[in-house]
């Protein structure tokens, strides 16, 4: 090997092998080292020098201290004494520099080479460049450690959040559900749960949560903000109420499963139902109290109510818009109530300046509803409720898609039921005939739709008038 000159008394086949034998060491990639017992550097090869940055002519007849950092002298000591006493040291780990000071971490095996008699012919030493596997294997534990410390924020949040976390993967079976959500639907602990199948888990809202599991499994689109409500016995009043968004979970592109997010909003809904019940006390007294003024159309608010009610149901309209055009209908001639009851009452029909004072019942009731919080726009309903698609109507002579459709849904109820009922200047009108004129105004003074609706709710005896 280098730094080793073969023996005069060699022969041509001997000093071939030993050439061949120096030409593959000095041409491995691990740096290989050979010592003399007491550690001096006799055989320094191609990857050592790439290694360490000292060629070969720098470290023959040299030890390998100025390799060594200050701090690992006494092991290397330790180690050239152990070596020469027989053992050998397999693939340590240590800490080694460059001759420019750049530390290193090297993995290093060394071991004795004895001679034919057994004595210590000196020691070999082969290292390899372990820095990029540590530091790759550095950033994995920290990587690993920043993961396990997310995953344990993410944990403690979520199971702290005043919201509910879940996860139901492809086969609808839950793999997780946190605490709050486990309390929230008065089910047990999370960890007896992992694993169920979502409708024995869900079963008090089963019927609503599949769905939408499905849709998003199948569409691969978020749901966001569904109302959903459960039966939960031992609760107080025995429901709660949820706002959830459900949510594709993706893993290379392939959805494993949906998110589940949940708030509990009873609470609100609880207040909201205490609201409106408060809201219908005020309607149900304003009515009676327009009623009482008017004996001639006692009850036509509530037929009117109920009217419109059908009739916006049957368009598909959402509950929430329903039971603000229901709450206009109920009221809907509460300005009559600064109406003289002479006018009010009167057995005939009214000439020119009554009637102008009659219709400003309209703007009157609208004034009076403004007063009332509502959740929709009762108050403009009313005002509007005489208007017609043509400009015909009062107040304010509105066209088509300036009123408001609630208000075109309570003009077809009205007339309907006005014309359908007795009134001392005129008899009632049989059902059949009212209908007809109805829908010889469609789409001049009515909404066609609501007319359509309306009609078919009759003839099809799905709307009862005669009761």
């Amino acid at each position: 090997m280098e730094g080793m000159a073969m023996s005069s008394g060699s022969s041509p086949k001997s000093a071939a092998g030993e050439r061949f034998l120096a030409s593959l060491v000095d041409s491995s990639d691990d740096a290989i080292v050979g010592l003399t017992p007491q550690g001096t550097v006799t055989s320094w090869n191609g990857a050592a020098e790439r290694l360490f940055g000292y060629s070969a002519e720098e470290m023959l007849g040299r030890d390998t201290t100025p390799l060594v950092p200050p701090q690992r002298r006494g092991e290397l000591a330790e180690a050239l004494a152990r070596v020469r006493s027989g053992e050998t040291l397999r693939n340590v780990t240590t800490e080694r520099l460059r001759k420019d000071g750049t530390p290193l971490v090297v993995s290093i095996t060394a071991s004795p080479v004895i001679g034919p008699d057994g004595t210590l012919l000196g020691m070999s030493a082969i290292g390899r460049d372990m820095t990029a596997q540590v530091d790759a294997a550095q950033r994995r534990r920290s990587s690993e450690r920043s993961a396990t410390e997310a995953l344990a924020l993410l944990q403690t949040l979520q199971d702290s959040a005043p919201v509910g976390f879940g996860f139901v993967d492809r086969e609808l079976r839950v793999r997780r559900l946190n605490e709050t959500f486990c309390t929230f639907g008065g089910l047990p602990a999370d960890r007896e749960l992992a694993g169920r199948p979502a409708p024995e888990v869900m079963a008090a809202c089963w019927a609503q949560v599949e769905p939408l599991l499905r849709q998003v499994c199948d569409a691969g689109e978020a749901v966001v903000n569904a109302e959903l409500t459960t039966q939960i016995p031992a609760e107080p009043g025995g429901a709660r109420h949820w706002l959830t968004s459900f949510y594709p979970v993706r893993i290379d592109d392939e959805i494993v499963g949906v998110g589940v997010v949940a708030l509990d909003i009873t609470a609100r809904k609880q207040a909201e139902e205490a609201h409106m019940r408060l809201t219908r006390a005020a309607v149900g007294a304003l009515a009676s109290a327009v009623e009482s003024r008017d004996p001639y159309t006692d009850g036509h608010q509530s037929r009117t109510a109920t009217i419109a009610c059908a009739i916006a149901t049957e368009l598909g309209l959402d509950e929430g818009t329903v039971r603000g055009i229901e709450m206009a209908a109920r009221i809907h001639d509460i300005g009559k109530i600064a109406i003289p009851a002479e006018i009010l009452t009167s057995p005939k029909r009214l000439n020119a300046p009554s009637w102008e004072l009659m219709k400003l019942h309209a703007t009157t009731g609208a004034d009076i509803v403004r007063g009332v919080e509502f959740s929709h726009r009762v108050a403009d309903t009313v005002e509007q409720h005489h208007e017609r698609l043509d400009g015909s109507g009062y107040p304010n002579g509105l066209h088509g898609e300036e009123i408001l459709f609630g208000a075109r849904i309570i003009a077809v109820a009205d007339t309907l039921d006005a014309m359908t009922e007795h009134r001392p200047y005129r008899p009632a009108r049989a059902i059949d005939a009212a209908l007809r004129e109805i829908d010889e105004q469609r789409g001049q003074l009515f909404e066609p739709a609501v007319v359509d609706a309306c009609v078919s709710l009759v003839r099809e005896r799905r709307l009862d008038l005669e009761s």
